[in-house]
């Protein structure tokens, strides 16, 4: 999600301004009233002083405000700028999914697992491509998403386990079942909705599909299958805390209900 421009400064941006301006204000008034009492040459520099005072404590708002102007423009730009680009990655992202709903739609039955796996590529792909341009625009830097697909195996032991990734580098590489604090979590998720922790460290059950744990924070929910039933469960993680805090999670849903269906065609 893009931020709301705003034309606020940080707390303490312009700290100095009010100190500055009534600084300049009672050196204009003490320069005017020694001017008066004064003459010749000393008289002119002293009115001279009180003027350059005077400009200053008037002057120096006008120029904040220009300022603050300016930067909200700018603010406002870069916002319209990046709902532009996410209305461009979001109509790039849905029409494959159309054509590929069609494909399944017409496909014959022994096709249909082929394009079935196309859709989870996809999807995964189309994730991590929509969400990382508006969290860029709102931090200034890429957050280096990762996007993961776990299939849920159903059963007695029902078991979650990895199919596909995109985004930052990292296959994911663990499966997890209910023998595990980690794996009782996830199949928790994928049975209630959608979670999103910000800090890994604060969560008391370690969590991690990869080698590296190198993630900090991390969203999971799950895709739904037929009857309602989970068919798997979708990861979005990021390397610092709280870098999911933009993460336009009902995209997110929206694109996951999409890859859903095409699991049921």
């Amino acid at each position: 999600m893009v931020p709301e421009p705003s034309g606020r400064g940080r707390p303490g941006q312009w700290s100095w301004l009010v100190p500055v301006v009534v600084s300049a204000s009672t050196a204009a008034w003490l320069t005017g009233v020694t001017s008066g009492r004064t003459a010749g040459g000393l008289r002119i520099a002293l009115m001279v002083c009180g003027a350059l005072f005077t400009a200053a404590a008037s002057g120096v708002p006008l120029w904040q405000q220009a300022r603050t102007s300016r930067a909200r423009a700018d603010a406002i730009a870069a916002a319209q700028d990046a709902r532009a680009a996410m209305r461009v990655a979001l109509q790039d992202a849905l029409d494959p999914f159309a054509a590929l709903l069609l494909q399944l739609a017409t496909a014959r039955a022994k096709d249909k697992l082929l394009l079935r796996g196309e859709a989870i590529g996809l999807a995964v792909t189309t994730i991590a491509q929509v969400c990382e341009p508006g969290m860029a625009a709102a931090a200034g830097a890429p957050r280096r998403l990762r996007v993961c697909y776990f299939v849920l195996e159903p059963g007695p032991s029902r078991l979650l386990v990895p199919r596909a990734h995109a985004g930052r580098a990292g296959a994911p590489t663990v499966s997890f079942d209910r023998s595990t604090a980690a794996g009782q979590f996830l199949l928790r998720i994928a049975d209630d909705g959608w979670t999103a922790i910000d800090d890994t460290e604060q969560l008391g059950v370690p969590v991690w599909w990869d080698e590296d744990h190198q993630y900090r924070a991390f969203a999971a929910g799950p895709v739904p299958g037929p009857g309602g039933e989970p068919a798997g469960l979708i990861t979005v993680d990021a390397l610092t805390p709280g870098g999911l805090a933009t993460l336009d999670l009902p995209l997110v849903r929206l694109l996951t209900h999409l890859l859903s269906l095409a699991l049921q065609m």
